[in-house]
């Protein structure tokens, strides 16, 4: 009887292998050419201007804008003005309670006509003295002693007329004007509230009145120390403001800080820097946050694809083409090198030619953003 032969088991793990690729085959030729392709994610590959920029958050306010407060001490008597209304330079904004500085006026006018009278008196009896020198019946001491009395007299009057200028500008201080032409965008006082010289209302600690000048509106941002460096004055600045979606308007670096500056809060040296909104309307205003885009180069005709076009990883970067297979178009990953990029796109500086057909990922996905 001969012996029993043991299964071989081979042909079946090669069968299984077989079908596993197979099905990967399967898969990826579905992958590749089955899945539909939504016409609305390709975009063709063309050269264009790409304007490399900083952004960063920043806020409108007035180039001109003065807050304004009392010289004197006293009580408000009146408020000619309501926060919107328009102003123009040396108008009347505020007055004060008056009273006590007319009468220290009236005083101290009395007190220069009192001194000019004792003057008068000095100067008669010097005039008499140098007289009596002359016809020897008076001492050269008496006549010096005149003559340092009309010269006592003298100062005195010039300091009281001093007193009765600063008197009368005291006076004047009861009667706030507009330094600048503009628009009250601050009030902070009300009449019968007490304010105190060259500090704001006594009851909140505001300033009395703010005016600024919205015709002209400039952006502040502050940038780092490695951003500031690529940023000169006159650089082009797109300013998108939050509250007014779709809108645009165009800006001018107009300053930048000689030196860094520590905000309150925060760790990190930053640099002011400003911007002069050169088509500012009704609708932007003091005051709103807004997205500030700094053109600090632009590269001129070089092909540019959208960041969510371009996957990446383990420092290799992959787009989607569309090409031309046997049962339509099907997708390709081809991989390509980065040049610069914003924070909407990138530049391919090889791995694409112009014309070529590639699929934009949906934003949403998280492997689609570069890791540069």
């Amino acid at each position: 009887m001969s012996a029993k032969r043991k299964p071989r088991r081979w042909p079946w793990l090669v069968g299984v292998l077989v079908a596993v690729g197979a099905a990967v085959a399967t898969f990826g030729a579905k992958r590749a050419s089955g899945e539909p392709i939504d016409e609305q994610r390709v975009i063709a590959a063309a050269r264009r201007d790409l304007s490399l920029e900083i952004v960063e958050v920043g806020r409108v306010e007035p180039e001109r804008q003065v807050e304004l407060k009392s010289k004197v001490a006293g009580v408000v008597s009146e408020v000619l003005v309501e926060e919107g209304d328009r102003v123009a330079a040396g108008a009347l904004l505020l007055r004060l309670d008056a009273v006590d500085h007319r009468r220290e006026v009236a005083r101290t006018l009395t007190e220069v006509a009192r001194q000019k009278s004792s003057l008068g008196f000095a100067e008669a009896r010097q005039r008499r003295a140098e007289e009596g020198v002359r016809q020897g019946v008076t001492s050269q001491a008496a006549r010096d002693l005149s003559e340092g009395e009309a010269d006592e007299k003298r100062w005195a009057v010039a300091a009281s007329r001093v007193a009765l200028a600063a008197a009368r500008d005291r006076l004047s201080y009861t009667r706030l004007h507009a330094p600048i032409a503009g628009t009250v965008i601050h009030r902070g006082i009300e009449p019968g509230e007490t304010v105190t010289p060259g500090v704001e209302a006594a009851v909140d600690g505001k300033p009395l009145l703010t005016i600024a000048d919205l015709s002209r509106l400039l952006v502040k941002v502050d940038l780092n120390q490695i951003d500031v460096a690529r940023v000169a004055l006159g650089m082009p600045v797109r300013v998108e403001v939050d509250a007014l979606p779709g809108k645009t308007y165009a800006a001018k670096v107009t300053r930048i800080a000689p030196a860094s500056v520590k905000r309150q809060g925060k760790d990190v040296d930053v640099f002011p820097i400003e911007a002069l909104l050169s088509d500012a309307d009704g609708g932007i205003r003091p005051g709103m946050s807004a997205e500030v885009r700094v053109d600090v180069e632009k590269r001129p005709q070089v092909i540019a694809l959208p960041i969510e076009a371009v996957r990446s990883n383990a420092g290799k970067h992959r787009v989607t083409r569309i090409v031309d297979g046997p049962k339509g178009p099907a997708r390709k990953e081809v991989e390509v090198t980065l040049g610069a990029r914003n924070d909407r796109e990138v530049e391919i500086t090889a791995g694409l030619e112009v014309g070529d057909r590639v699929l934009v990922e949906p934003a949403s996905a998280a492997a689609n953003e570069t890791k540069m």
